[in-house]
């Protein structure tokens, strides 16, 4: 329950409300914070590769 409330109180969520969930919300909840580590591992990794692309490889991009 400790790693909802570190992730969620900067959201807004705060330890009570995740407290008085019932065990079907907490997994909403842990499944929704596995996508958006998820994404943002993505997102840094499509810009990482972006960045070290040669500029004749991607077709006029800039």
């Amino acid at each position: 329950m400790l790693d909802l409330a570190a992730f969620y109180a900067p959201r807004g969520i705060t330890p009570e409300d995740i407290r008085q969930m019932s065990l079907g919300d907490r997994a909403v909840l842990r499944v929704a914070r596995a996508r958006y580590y998820e994404d943002a591992v993505n997102i840094v990794a499509a810009g990482i590769g972006k960045a070290y692309t040669p500029k004749e490889e991607r077709n006029g991009e800039e």
